[in-house]
C-alpha cells in the first residue's frame, strides 16, 4: 500500500519499570515460559566478561510442522513454558554418565553479609510462588536441587552451563529418558521433624510431584516430563512424555526445589512451617520489619562452603515518591547499612560521582531486557526492506553504552548456553545496523522520497529515566534517514491489549521483552508463528521449521549451529531483535570477594561461594 502524500507508519514503544527489565534479580511475578537446556556441561569455561572494577567507571564490555502449539500459559508463572509436540525427534542412544560436580570454590571463612533486599515475602512455601525475594532472597537460599547453574570467576556470561546440585552425574538412557546418581551423604538440616536423616531418591520424586499440583504457580515447570520414579535410594528416573532439548532446564530452576515430606505432613502446607532443606543456609525465625537472617549450615554436603557465618537480607522498599525503590537502597549503601545492592543505570551514574569506594559486578542474563519488534502484517512494514531501514537507523551499542550505562548488550534477545551461542557485534552491526546512509536509501525506495509518518506510543507506566531517553534517541534515528516521528503515549491495559494481545493493533513495538528464560520458551513462544505472543504476527514456515528442529535436537554442536542460523535469519528478515539485553549491575563494598551472581533461572548458590578478604 502506498500513500499519495507522506507514508505511515505505527511505531508501538513500550516502556516498563527498570526493576521487571533489567534487575532480573528482582522481578517478582515473571510470567516465562520455561522449557529447559541441553546437558552441555564440560565445554571450555569462557572469560568472565565483567571483572570486579572499582570507582572508575568501567568500558562495556525436514522436521513435521506441529499440527497443535500448546495453549498459552499463566504469565505468573515463570516456569511455564510450551511444550513441543509432533516434531520428529532424535534417536537417543544410551550415552556415559555426565559428571557434573565442580571442584569446591576457595575462600575465607567468617562473617557477615548484608543485602539489600526488594520486597517482603508473601509467605514461605517455596513450590507455591514465584516471587524472587522467597526464591532466592529469603527462605529459598536453604533449599537444593537437583541441578543448578555454574557460576564462578570462570563461567562468562550470559550463561545456563549446568552442573550438579544434589546429584553426581547424569545420563540419557535408552529412549529419552534421564538417570540421575545422587551425592552421597547428603543430609536434611538438624531441625525437626525431619532432624538431620540422609536425603533419597523418594525425597526429589514427593517434592516434584508437589511441585506439579495442578493450578500451582510453577506446576508448568514439568510439562514435557511423564513422571519420576526412585530406582533406589540413590538414584532417580526422569521418564520423558515428549522431546524436549531444554528438559534439564527446568530440574535447575530456581523454583525446583527439594522439600521435605515430614514438614509438609505435619503442617499441611509451608507457607508458616519451618523451614527445613538440604541446601547451604540455615533459616532464623525473626520478628516482623527486622532483617531476614540465613546461617552457615555446618552440616552442608559441600565442604568449606559458605563461607560466611551469617547472610543478612535487608528489605528496603520504595518510598511514597521515588517510585522502585532503588534510590532508597543506594542511600542505604553510601552510609553504610548494607554492603551489596543492585544499581541501576540511573544510581550507577549517580554512584560514580559520590566519591565512594565500592566494588562492582555486571551479570548478564540473555532473556531479559528491551525488545524491539516488527508487526509484518501491517501496511509499510509488510515490506522486509522498511524493516531493514529501521534497523539500519539504529545504533543499539551506543544506545548501552550513553543510557544504559553500559549495562546491557545487543543480541537477538534469545537465551543461550553459553556467550559464544550469540552472534558476535561485528556481524551484527557491520551486516544489520548503525548504516544511516543505507536507511535513507531502503525507505527512500519505499515512500518515493515522502517523509514517513511514524506514531510511537509509550506505556506510561512507572515512567523512568532511561527509558524516556531511549525513545528520544529511537524518535532522533528514525527520523535523521526520513521517518517523522510523532509520539503517542497509552496506559498499561490498552498497551498490552495493542501489543501482546492476539489481535495486534501496532506496526513497530519497542519495550519490555515478554518473560522467557531458556531457548525454546523464548523461540516457541515469541517467533513460532503459532506461539503464545508470536509478537511479529509472520505465517513465515522456513521459520517454524528452524524453531522446531533446534527444539529436540541433542547434540550441542548441531543446536548451536542451528541457533546461529536462527538469529541470523531474524536479523535478515528484520522481525525483531534486543537493542537493550538484561544486565544487572551489582555494587558492594571492597573487601566482599568472590562475588559472580548469574541471575538466570532464579539461581542463587552463588551467595554460598562469597567470602571476606579482610
Amino acid at each position: 500500500m502506498r500513500f499519495s502524500g507522506k507514508a505511515n507508519v505505527l511505531i508501538t514503544l513500550f516502556l516498563f519499570p527498570a526493576a521487571a527489565v533489567l534487575l532480573i534479580g528482582c522481578s517478582s511475578a515473571a510470567g516465562a515460559p520455561v522449557p529447559t537446556l541441553i546437558p552441555v556441561v564440560e565445554s571450555p569455561p569462557a572469560p568472565s566478561p565483567i571483572p570486579t572494577s572499582t570507582t572508575p567507571a568501567p568500558k562495556p564490555t525436514a522436521t513435521q510442522v506441529p499440527t497443535a502449539l500448546p495453549p498459552p500459559t499463566p504469565q505468573v508463572a515463570p516456569a511455564s513454558r510450551p511444550a513441543v509436540i509432533a516434531a520428529a525427534a532424535p534417536v537417543a542412544t544410551p550415552a556415559a554418565a555426565t559428571e557434573a560436580v565442580s571442584a569446591g570454590p576457595m575462600g575465607k571463612p567468617g562473617g557477615s553479609l548484608r543485602v539489600a533486599g526488594f520486597a517482603d515475602i508473601p509467605h514461605r512455601d517455596v513450590h507455591q510462588s514465584v516471587q524472587e525475594a522467597l526464591t532466592s532472597m529469603g527462605p529459598g537460599l536453604a533449599y537444593s536441587r537437583l541441578l543448578r547453574l555454574r557460576t564462578g570467576p570462570e563461567s562468562g556470561q550470559p550463561s545456563l552451563r549446568l552442573e550438579c546440585d544434589l546429584c553426581e552425574s547424569w545420563e540419557l538412557t535408552g529412549g529419552m529418558d534421564y538417570e540421575f546418581k545422587l551425592r552421597p551423604g547428603v543430609q536434611w538440616q538438624n531441625l525437626p521433624p525431619v532432624s538431620g536423616r540422609p536425603l533419597v531418591a523418594d525425597d526429589l520424586v514427593y517434592s516434584y510431584n508437589r511441585l506439579r499440583t495442578p493450578g500451582w504457580p510453577n506446576a508448568q515447570l514439568f510439562s514435557a516430563i511423564e513422571g519420576f520414579e526412585a530406582l533406589d535410594p540413590a538414584t532417580l528416573l526422569v521418564k520423558m512424555a515428549s522431546p524436549e532439548a531444554d528438559v534439564l532446564m527446568a530440574l535447575a530452576d530456581g523454583h525446583s526445589k527439594v522439600v521435605a515430606r515430614e514438614v509438609v505432613e505435619q503442617y499441611g502446607d509451608l507457607k508458616e512451617a519451618p523451614v527445613v532443606g538440604t541446601g547451604p543456609w540455615l533459616w532464623q525465625e525473626g520478628a516482623e520489619d527486622t532483617p531476614m537472617i540465613l546461617t552457615r549450615n555446618p552440616a552442608y554436603f559441600e565442604q568449606s562452603v559458605p563461607f560466611l557465618d551469617q547472610l543478612e537480607i535487608h528489605v528496603i522498599k520504595r518510598s511514597g515518591l521515588e517510585q522502585s525503590g532503588h534510590q532508597e537502597r543506594l542511600a542505604a549503601f553510601l552510609v553504610g547499612q548494607v554492603d551489596v545492592i543492585l544499581a541501576p543505570p540511573p544510581q550507577w551514574r549517580e554512584l560514580q560521582k559520590s566519591g565512594a569506594q565500592f566494588d562492582s559486578f555486571l551479570s548478564r542474563q540473555s532473556g531479559t531486557g528491551v525488545l524491539l519488534s516488527m508487526n509484518v502484517q501491517s501496511p509499510a512494514l509488510s515490506n522486509r526492506e522498511v524493516r531493514r531501514a529501521v534497523f539500519k537507523a539504529m545504533d543499539p551499542w551506543d544506545y548501552v553504552d550513553t543510557v544504559w550505562s553500559g549495562q546491557g548488550y545487543a543480541s537477538v534477545g534469545v537465551p543461550v548456553q553459553t556467550e559464544d551461542w550469540l552472534l558476535d557485534r561485528a556481524e551484527m552491526r557491520n551486516l544489520h545496523f548503525a548504516d544511516p546512509s543505507e536507511a535513507r536509501r531502503l525507505l527512500a525506495s519505499w515512500s518515493g522520497g515522502e517523509p514517513v509518518n511514524i506514531q510511537l506510543t509509550v506505556r506510561t507506566e512507572n515512567f523512568v529515566e532511561v527509558y524516556s531517553q531511549l525513545e528520544e534517541r529511537i524518535a532522533e534515528d528514525l527520523k535523521a534517514v526520513g521517518f517523522n516521528p510523532i509520539i503517542r503515549r497509552l496506559n498499561p491495559a490498552r498497551f498490552n491489549e495493542i501489543v501482546w494481545g492476539e489481535n495486534k493493533d501496532y506496526q513497530l513495538a519497542v519495550g519490555v521483552m515478554p518473560p522467557t528464560s531458556t531457548i525454546n520458551s523464548f523461540l516457541l513462544a515469541l517467533l513460532h508463528s503459532h506461539g503464545r505472543w508470536n509478537i511479529s504476527a509472520h505465517q513465515d514456515s522456513k521459520l517454524d521449521s528452524m524453531i522446531e528442529r533446534q527444539a529436540v535436537e541433542l547434540d550441542p554442536v548441531r543446536r548451536r549451529d542451528q541457533l546461529m542460523d536462527i538469529q541470523r535469519y531474524v536479523l535478515n528478515q528484520a522481525y525483531l531483535f534486543s537493542p537493550v539485553t538484561g544486565s544487572s549491575r551489582w555494587v558492594f563494598t571492597p573487601g566482599v570477594a568472590g562475588f559472580h551472581p548469574n541471575t538466570a533461572l532464579s539461581e542463587y548458590i552463588y551467595w554460598s561461594r562469597v567470602w571476606w578478604e579482610k
